[in-house]
């Protein structure tokens, strides 16, 4: 910790802190497809994309917790293509393949608004009733000492 004395001349104190490293692990496929509506729809709220990019969009935003392939996500693409929940169009990649590009339609927008509250209140119910705390099985505690500038 940074201290300014009379003097005005600084001192630095030690400082402890505790720090938590969870231990990632990969949620079940019984987890996930209750969810991967849901989490295609969010990747597309932020614009069209083609297959192979939403799953690396995915992966990378849960890097070891979620291993999801493609084999997994065409299914679903599909099913919201027959709710028309998304609409898809050929059209040239970067590198110039033609790609199938899906994109939200109206009616998706609404059911990933929809989905959100869903999630909200099912997150709130399990952490009312499971308890605040995460299982203290998943983090490990560490504690670094060190000075604060």
């Amino acid at each position: 910790m940074l201290r300014i004395n009379k003097n005005y001349s600084l001192t630095l104190k030690p400082y402890a802190v505790r720090l938590y490293t969870i231990k990632l692990m990969k949620l079940s496929k019984k987890t996930l497809d209750g969810n991967m509506e849901t989490l295609l729809l969010a990747v597309l709220s932020d614009g069209p994309s083609y297959g192979y990019q939403m799953v690396q969009d995915l992966n990378a935003k849960a890097p070891g917790v979620l291993k999801t392939g493609e084999g997994t996500i065409y299914p679903v693409l599909h099913r919201l293509q027959e709710r028309e929940l998304i609409q898809s169009s050929w059209r040239a990649g970067e590198t110039g393949r033609q790609r199938r590009y899906y994109r939200l339609t109206p009616k998706g927008k609404k059911a990933l608004s929809d989905n959100r509250l869903q999630w909200a209140a099912l997150k709130k119910v399990m952490t009312t009733v499971l308890g605040g705390n995460p299982a203290p099985e998943l983090f490990q505690s560490t504690t670094r000492h060190g000075v604060t500038t």
